[in-house]
């Protein structure tokens, strides 16, 4: 038996393990108590730096001693210069690498170490780059490096084209990589802006970014980093803010924007004449925002029949454009501007898209089931050509929602968002009405654009499939008369905003409580059917 290694059995191996965590416990427990005296005491000295150091090194996210260490040499620095307080620095920076070791993703680690780059007198800012170098060899995807490298950049800002080339490096190494597209992105729009063309990108940096991305993607089509990077990309593109409508009553008068915008922005930007005078007011938010879609212009000018009404709105490119109106019944004006929701990209973008979209659909046809491919085909049909595609884009996402049942929400807005773009178009060329039905076979989920229809007065909303939430965005609908919300799924009242209805429909849904109906009659004084 002699000269034989024991194997120990399971029951011992165990009773070894509980011995030496019950060992570590007892001298943690030890330390913290000696440190927690301490502390108490206001004996804020080396010795509590050593005892937390000890304890850091084996449990570095106990943000409490990294608040008491930095106490500590706040109370040195009062009294300690040059050689030594920087040796004790360097000494703290020793102590964030060891606890890296220990656990590379510790949020208190990483802000130490900031913490003491920032409050020292001589950082190094080139060893830290260096240090992140070396950190993303090791793990070129750890977003708690990528994070502080962009700190690091912050302060000592090296040329950005350096840090550009390097997520190029490091995306070729591992396509798999969000921070370093993330971080790809931001400088993107920095380097390559379009000076000319008032787009975030510069054409051929546009293109180049798409091919780039497009081989990431193909390399591997169920990683979702590139995917997602590809959204971002044919998201940059050239995007205005827009009055899209205005209604004039004797009663309210209100502007609708294509995006929130301030009272600052709509003060400088529109003008209201009523026969040729400029009409003074103050411009009141609908929701009481400082942002908001639809403003209401408060004005003391008389409006009556036979008036001849326009509005100034003064564009990005500070031209101004002239929105007439047309004349309803009751002294009411209603102006609409042009509608257009396709993107507008540059000619050599427009061919590249046209690439990748006869490349997407080639991989379709080996990957039918691939859904990174088709939701990617389906977003590229739209930036192409919204209205000559819509079919197809419709189609394609009544696909996603069966091979994609987690996100079929997502799906049915999107289906609901762009259906809804395309009606809008028609509707502000053709429609002379002051009605607003969905025209449509899909029933839609949420209320897109609604401040678009701000002016009409009878919203037909019925038979869709609407839940409560969507009730806080129906205040756009400041001129809407008659709001039929009947046979959708409603659960609730209790968001109602307060509109100046004369009939509220809201039968067929059947989880709505009567007692809040009854409510809601007491509050406001129109006829609600149920």
């Amino acid at each position: 038996m002699h000269g034989r290694v024991k194997v120990r059995t399971s029951e011992e191996e165990k009773a070894r393990k509980d011995k030496e965590k019950q060992e570590k416990l007892k001298v943690f427990k030890n330390a913290m108590q000696r440190i927690q005296e301490k502390r108490k005491n206001s004996e804020l000295d080396k010795e509590l730096l050593e005892l937390s150091g000890k304890v850091l090194s084996s449990n570095p996210d106990i943000y409490t001693l990294w608040n008491i260490r930095r106490e500590i040499l706040n109370i040195f620095r009062k009294d300690i210069e040059g050689e030594e307080m920087s040796q004790m620095y360097d000494a703290e920076l020793h102590l964030t690498e060891y606890c890296l070791k220990v656990n590379p993703k510790s949020y208190c680690a990483w802000h130490q170490r900031e913490w003491v780059l920032t409050t020292r007198a001589d950082p190094d800012w080139n060893k830290e780059l260096s240090l992140c170098n070396l950190y993303l060899k090791l793990d070129e995807r750890n977003f708690h490096t990528w994070d502080y490298r962009r700190f690091i950049v912050s302060q000592c800002k090296p040329p950005l084209k350096g840090e550009f080339d390097f997520t190029t490096e490091k995306l070729y190494d591992n396509f798999s990589n969000y921070s370093a597209w993330h971080y790809r992105s931001k400088m993107l729009v920095e380097l390559y802006p379009d000076l000319q063309g008032g787009r975030p990108i510069e054409d051929s940096h546009h293109k180049h970014e798409l091919k780039m991305v497009q081989n990431a993607a193909f390399t591997d089509p169920d990683d979702t980093s590139a995917w997602f990077y590809q959204r971002w990309v044919l998201g940059a593109v050239k995007t205005t803010i827009s009055l899209v409508v205005y209604t004039v009553t004797p009663f309210k008068t209100t502007f609708a924007f294509s995006k929130d915008v301030n009272e600052e922005f709509v003060m400088s930007k529109t003008r209201l004449y009523v026969n040729n005078e400029i009409v003074t007011g103050e411009w009141k938010s609908c929701v009481g925002n400082q942002y908001d879609l639809l403003w209401i212009f408060d004005h003391t000018t008389p409006i009556k029949d036979d008036l001849d009404v326009k509005v100034e709105f003064e564009k990005e490119d500070k031209c101004t454009q002239i929105i007439p109106c047309t004349k309803y019944g009751n002294s009411t004006y209603i102006g609409k501007n042009e509608v257009s929701f396709q993107r507008q990209y540059s000619q050599a973008v427009v061919e590249e898209l046209n690439n990748q979209l006869e490349s997407c659909r080639q991989l379709l046809e080996m990957e039918p089931d691939s859904k990174w491919t088709l939701l990617t085909t389906t977003i590229v049909l739209y930036c192409i050509d919204a209205k000559k595609y819509h079919k197809e884009v419709i189609k394609n996402l009544h696909l996603l929602k069966v091979i994609d049942k987690l996100r079929a929400g997502y799906y049915d807005d999107l289906i609901t968002k762009w259906s809804i773009e395309e009606q809008l178009c028609l509707d502000f060329k053709t429609n002379e009405c002051r009605l607003f039905k969905v025209a449509f076979d899909e029933r839609i989920s949420c209320l897109p654009h609604l401040q678009y229809y701000s002016y009409c007065e009878e919203i037909d909303l019925s038979n869709q499939n609407l839940s409560s939430k969507i009730l806080p965005s129906l205040v756009v609908l400041q001129h809407c008369r008659k709001l039929s919300l009947e046979n959708n799924n409603l659960t609730t009242l209790g968001n109602f905003p307060s509109l100046d209805l004369r009939e509220l429909n809201l039968k067929g849904n059947v989880n709505l409580a009567k007692n809040e109906i009854e409510m809601l009659k007491e509050k406001y004084n129109y006829k609600i059917i149920y």
